[in-house]
């Protein structure tokens, strides 16, 4: 368990304990915050033979034996293979549910990014919401609450899941290697540590350096196709792009380099940059990426 999400596994137990534990549990908040691992320990807990009243795991009965050698049959997972969760897999999930569980005990359902769901999944699950059978749990993760739609949300416990102590992070980041002193732009991670860690692990933290400092003087930038290849080598970095985009341009605003209107102009063009990269089939990154520093060029050169 990562340190940070102690507090929030502390919250559960304590109403798994007064018997207030929801059925469905939403884990909600950034990417990198640790959902996915706070789901994954209450599963555990929720499956473990020998403290089950308590909900934590023992870590030596062959409930939990089963849980890490992840073949545990009284433990369904569900994520998004491609860019959704179809009806089909829910269909798996709600049969899951309503069988007998093998090791006597809970049957636990854990669900990646609930917001890929297609409708026609969503309203699969919703029955299931609606008629809990007994020891029967949902956990499900989501990086945007907005996504999800009411008839999901009303049938679910939410549970926001955050980072409350920066100076916990920091020495939680230094133990993992990271030089904090190299990187201007960490601390604005620290509600995302997760995130720096992967970037660790796969080499990117001078990646995204990099595009600190592009953002931060974009009106040099003409090589468009190596910034594109940049960003192309981790899913995470178009939006971190213009995450340092819009906080070069306030810093150019705080300093006197852009009146009210050209940053107006600039952050037009980054959340259409954002609009189309996400909605748009088929969108041609390049040519968006080209149009993009065009605008923030041109929005930084008006009088």
């Amino acid at each position: 368990m990562y340190p940070w999400l102690q507090v929030f596994q502390n919250q559960l137990k304590e109403s798994f304990s007064q018997a207030r534990f929801h059925h469905a549990q939403l884990l909600y908040g950034l990417e990198g915050v640790g959902k996915s691992a706070l789901a994954t320990n209450l599963a555990n807990a929720l499956l473990c033979v020998n403290t089950q009243d308590e909900m934590r795991q023992c870590g030596t009965c062959k409930s939990c034996n089963l849980f890490n050698a992840q073949s545990h049959p009284d433990l369904f997972i569900l994520s998004a293979e491609q860019n959704s969760i179809g009806v089909d897999e829910v269909r798996a999930l709600n049969e899951f549910i309503f069988h007998s569980a093998q090791q006597g005990g809970n049957k636990v359902v854990v669900i990646e990014q609930i917001e890929k769901m297609t409708e026609s999944a969503t309203n699969a699950l919703l029955k299931t919401l609606e008629e809990p059978a007994l020891k029967r749990y949902i956990l499900m993760t989501c990086d945007d609450l907005s996504k999800i739609k009411a008839t999901i949300l009303s049938r679910c416990n939410k549970v926001q899941v955050n980072i409350i102590d920066n100076h916990q992070i920091q020495s939680w980041v230094g133990q993992q290697g990271i030089n904090t002193a190299l990187y201007p732009w960490l601390e604005n991670f620290y509600d995302q540590p997760l995130l720096l860690q992967r970037w660790l692990t796969h080499g990117s933290l001078d990646e995204v350096d990099n595009l600190w400092k592009v953002a931060h003087d974009i009106v040099r930038i003409s090589d468009i196709a190596a910034l594109d290849n940049s960003l192309s080598k981790d899913p995470s970095l178009l939006n971190v792009f213009c995450r340092f985009l819009m906080s070069a341009s306030k810093q150019q605003v705080m300093n006197g380099q852009l009146n009210f209107i050209q940053y107006q102009h600039c952050v037009a063009s980054i959340e259409k940059f954002l609009s189309d990269h996400h909605g748009v089939l088929g969108l041609n990154r390049t040519l968006s990426l080209s149009n993009l520093v065009f605008g923030l060029q041109s929005a930084m050169k008006q009088d």
